[in-house]
């Protein structure tokens, strides 16, 4: 399992269908962070509901979370 943050205490949550260790704690958005993607850029859903950008740095990850990340790219 790869581990992000730099607390004591992980957890794990599933991100993509792959299951990580991450910081007891953390929001959306450290975890978007620590992985090193543009949150301006990612849509995000969590245990199948979709979140709004706003709720990002308000919403803490727990024990088992299912997340889905989206990259969004422009196009023509």
């Amino acid at each position: 399992m790869e581990g992000l943050g730099n607390m004591s205490k992980q957890i794990p949550v599933t991100v993509n269908g792959k299951v990580i260790t991450v910081a007891e704690n953390s929001s959306i958005l450290m975890l978007l962070q620590q992985l090193n993607l543009d949150h301006n850029t990612v849509l995000v859903e969590l245990n199948k509901t979709a979140l709004l950008k706003k709720e990002y740095a308000c919403t803490v990850l727990k024990p088992h979370d299912r997340i889905e990340l989206v990259q969004v790219s422009a196009g023509g």
